[in-house]
């Protein structure tokens, strides 16, 4: 198997551990056999994605940029990201899945696996859809409206460039450094790019200005189809997120031996115990799916990541 080692995608990040799972999950569908692992770092700081292609053909960091891009100008297409701005109307939600069922046997659509990354019907009242738990986003944001925008905007072609926006932006995200320049929200998947206004010398008021890595933003949401949505006593359920003393968190492993992605989905559903060591699993990180904006607030965001003891 030919490695890519991917230094910008760090294992102890929730932006980065789902942008790896982007990256893979964009690779396979380039009709690519591809699977994902990960390597200490050479400074032995923490680890870092590793893509390996068992096929002929060689994946390289040039056509692994090639394939996001055509993934970032194809996605508006997707129904499953365009039949509203939020995750929120349930009828709308419910006629969409009724339709992709009924064609789903006949065609190619990738709808088919986005949809229950995103909600459930069969949880919730009668008029609001609840969210995907990795829908960190509220107020004024809309989720599905800016992961459509930040498509669009990383397969564009400037007039005085001849390249699409997105090679520079996959390039930072894949390999880093990450310089955190772009102006896209990060929709609440990187702890870095969270704004205490407490600890800040502007007003919230003042302090409009986002800044991320767009292109990791974008490869996280390629992972959504990894987590899907499931019920639970009544409740609507994430896959990665735990429960744990009252809080939820996000938890994900972190192994060494290349995976497929079909594996990659049976692992992510594990219980966190000593059994996942049995797997080839090197370590868990998790964080908090924590709340801020305040009494009057209702905004979510992932705090740093910590290592998960797996003793029990």
């Amino acid at each position: 198997m030919k490695p890519l080692e991917l230094s910008g995608l760090k294992g102890n990040h929730p932006l980065a551990f789902l942008a790896a799972c982007g990256a893979l999950m964009c690779s396979v569908e380039g009709n690519r056999d591809v699977k994902l692992g990960w390597k200490r770092a050479n400074d032995r700081s923490g680890w870092i994605a590793v893509l390996f292609s068992e096929g002929t053909d060689d994946l390289t960091l040039e056509n692994l940029i090639e394939t996001l891009i055509l993934r970032a100008a194809n996605l508006p297409d997707c129904e499953a990201l365009g039949w509203s701005d939020k995750i929120d109307n349930r009828s709308k939600f419910k006629a969409l899945g009724s339709s992709v069922i009924e064609r789903a046997t006949s065609c190619d659509d990738k709808s088919i696996t986005w949809l229950p990354a995103l909600s459930s019907d069969i949880v919730g009242n009668k008029e609001k859809l609840q969210p995907t738990s990795l829908d960190l986003t509220s107020g004024s944001q809309r989720f599905l409206k800016s992961l459509r925008s930040l498509s669009a905007d990383l397969s564009r072609v400037p007039r005085r460039n001849g390249q699409p926006v997105g090679v520079a932006a996959f390039r930072e995200a894949l390999v880093g450094p990450w310089l955190y320049g772009d102006q896209e929200h990060s929709l609440g998947w990187d702890p870095q790019t969270q704004r205490l206004h407490a600890l800040r010398h502007m007003l919230p008021q003042q302090d409009t200005q986002n800044r991320s890595v767009r292109g990791a933003v974008f490869l996280a949401s390629q992972a959504l189809p990894l987590f899907p949505c499931f019920a639970v006593h009544g409740k609507l359920r994430t896959t990665g997120f735990h429960n744990l003393n009252g809080e939820d968190w996000f938890a994900w492993p972190i192994w060494c031996e290349p995976i497929s992605v079909n594996t990659l989905r049976s692992l992510l559903v594990q219980p966190l115990n000593r059994q996942l060591e049995q797997r080839g699993v090197k370590v868990v990180y998790k964080c908090l799916r924590a709340h801020t904006g305040g009494s009057d607030g209702d905004y979510r965001v992932f705090g740093n990541a910590e290592e998960h003891p797996l003793d029990r």
